[in-house]
């Protein structure tokens, strides 16, 4: 990216965090069953790559968790 431009759309895409369905289940103590019914339900955006493969960008979760009112969690993981 050059000074003053806006960034490109690859540039943009490879900033994206993209998180495993198990990484998302273990890191909200959840069964990856529960983060399948969050898909399917809407509650949390996917990125699905062929039949078997899903990606969340970490940006949903933390979205996610600012509607459900985790404001706090969030804010303690980023001063430690």
């Amino acid at each position: 990216m050059t000074a003053g431009n806006a960034p490109s759309d690859q540039e943009v895409l490879f900033r994206i965090e993209l998180l495993t369905i198990p990484q998302v289940a273990e890191w909200a103590r959840v069964s990856t069953k529960t983060i399948y019914r969050w898909i399917e339900s809407g509650k949390i955006p996917v990125v699905k790559f062929g039949e078997r493969t899903y990606r969340i960008p970490a940006g949903a979760v933390i979205e996610q968790l600012k509607q459900a009112g985790y404001e706090n969690v969030l804010g303690a993981s980023r001063k430690e």
